[in-house]
């Protein structure tokens, strides 16, 4: 249901205000409505009582079923034609794969979102206070939800969603069937905690143990690796090129600047420091994003960006303009940030400066993928791109990809046949996933590297080809297991 956005609980505090007036309006209308029934009702002669009680239960209901559909539905654009995930625990593997704290946070949030289904049913009477009538009507409320997001493009049908908002009601009927027992028997009993506690200590072990076992391996998680395997059986695949059935040991090396919050802080500092900067409110994420919000003494505002997964790091104006200068001005300014990024250590002395378009500086260091793999020394490589303001120190913007990446050891890999097989079996990441009569040709393949969630620049293999005539690649971790 949420599994289509990545966002912070503060983001989604933020979605959610504008939401709350306006199922609070809904809501009350339609409370009066059924008050006026009612009693209306009463007058005629009507004999069954509903409790205060019952009205708030009910009125709740209805305001949270108007905030859950607008922030899952009709808060976004249809662009989701046809997407189903049938594939149970997608997202835990998605989550493992990229050890990401947005897609943990999703499936608590969508655990979250439904408790108050559960924790409010048993209000409404008897009838709804028994498990099995939570479970059904849970599942009939979410998957009418998954349907109606499915039928209008606003959503993703995935099985995952449904299992984690049913067990969000459920941990909410929990805690109701608690209080309700502690209240009539009036003393707390071993029993009433354990329906309270059951589901969230669940996960609680579940993610403690996920921490435990990624804390103990050396090595990061591979974000390139997918949750769910393609369809091959379906799909004609050709192999145009010869691939080896044996492989060198190749260098592994890591980055201290990947998925490293300290070092992002160290540059907020040191830019904010430097150009008289100030933050703004808190950090927030968006999918490997981590924003800050800055502004100078004019009242400029500012963005910094940290991309977990890469290092990257950029700072820009929220309203962004570009100026051409003559060749002579923009090599000064060229020199000027040069020469402080030196003294922050953040210029390597073998990086080559070069200026284009009129209005940027840039310095570059590359190496190749094969020289990459052979040497077993420390590597610096990236690129820094600086577009300077006509006046002013702080530039319109500044994209800092240059990676320091120290040399572990060398590392036996798999041969690239080997890595094919891999492909033969689907178990490679595909945006949109493969459909029956695909034809897929794979021409040729390198040894590259790629970031693990640790830092670790692991070598894989990147195969190319066409996909029903359009380019195609796609990577295979190639680090033995």
């Amino acid at each position: 249901m949420m599994g289509e956005i990545q966002m912070d609980f503060i983001q989604v505090v933020q979605k959610l205000l504008p939401i709350l007036g306006v199922a609070l309006i809904v809501g009350l209308i339609a409370f009066g409505i059924v008050l006026l029934a009612y009693r209306l009702y009463r007058k005629r002669g009507g004999k069954r009582i509903i409790k205060l009680w019952q009205f708030i239960a009910s009125f709740s209901l209805m305001g949270w079923l108007i905030m859950v559909m607008m922030l899952t539905t009709f808060s976004r654009g249809a662009n989701y034609s046809g997407w189903v995930n049938l594939e149970l625990f997608s997202g835990y593997v998605n989550a493992w794969n990229q050890w990401s704290l947005s897609e943990f946070q999703l499936i608590i949030f969508n655990m979250l979102m439904f408790a108050p289904l559960g924790f409010l049913l048993p209000l409404l009477g008897k009838k709804t206070r028994g498990f099995k009538s939570i479970l059904i009507i849970s599942l009939m409320i979410t998957i009418a939800i998954e349907s109606f997001q499915m039928a209008t493009g606003r959503g993703i049908f995935e099985l995952d969603d449904i299992l984690h908002n049913t067990l969000g009601s459920l941990a909410g009927y929990g805690l109701m069937s608690a209080i309700l027992d502690i209240r009539q028997q009036k003393r707390i009993s071993l029993k009433a905690m354990f329906r309270a506690l059951c589901i969230p200590l669940t996960f609680v072990l579940l993610f403690t143990g996920a921490l435990v076992m990624y804390s103990s391996q050396e090595l990061g998680n591979l974000a390139i690796r997918p949750a769910t395997s393609q369809k091959m059986n379906q799909v004609h695949v050709t192999l145009d090129t010869k691939l080896p059935d044996h492989a060198e040991p190749a260098a592994l090396y890591r980055s201290f600047e990947i998925h490293n919050m300290e070092y992002a802080k160290q540059m907020v500092s040191l830019l904010s420091d430097h150009f008289q900067l100030q933050q703004r409110g808190h950090i927030s994420i968006d999918g490997f994003n981590r924003i800050w919000n800055l502004y100078d003494s004019g009242g400029t505002d500012y963005t910094f960006n940290y991309n977990v997964n890469s290092g990257n790091w950029s700072l820009a104006p929220n309203q962004y303009a570009t100026n051409s200068m003559q060749a002579e001005v923009l090599e000064e300014k060229g020199t000027a940030y040069g020469k402080w990024l030196s003294q922050q250590g953040l210029l390597p002395k073998e990086a080559e400066f070069s200026t284009q378009n009129e209005d940027t500086v840039r310095w570059d260091l590359h190496m190749s993928n094969s020289e990459m793999s052979t040497e077993q020394r420390d590597v610096d490589h990236g690129m820094i791109i600086i577009v300077p303001a006509a006046e002013g120190l702080i530039p319109q913007d500044l994209f800092y990809a240059m990676n320091k990446n120290k040399y572990i050891r060398t590392v036996d890999v798999s041969s690239p046949a080997d890595a094919y097989e891999e492909v033969l079996r689907g178990n490679f990441y595909m945006y949109n996933d493969l459909q029956k009569n695909d034809k897929l040709i794979v021409t040729d393949y390198e040894l590259t590297y790629v970031y693990d969630s640790k830092g670790y620049y692991q070598p894989v293999y990147q195969f190319k080809g066409t996909l029903n005539g359009e380019e195609w690649s796609t990577q295979i971790p190639a680090l033995k297991n």
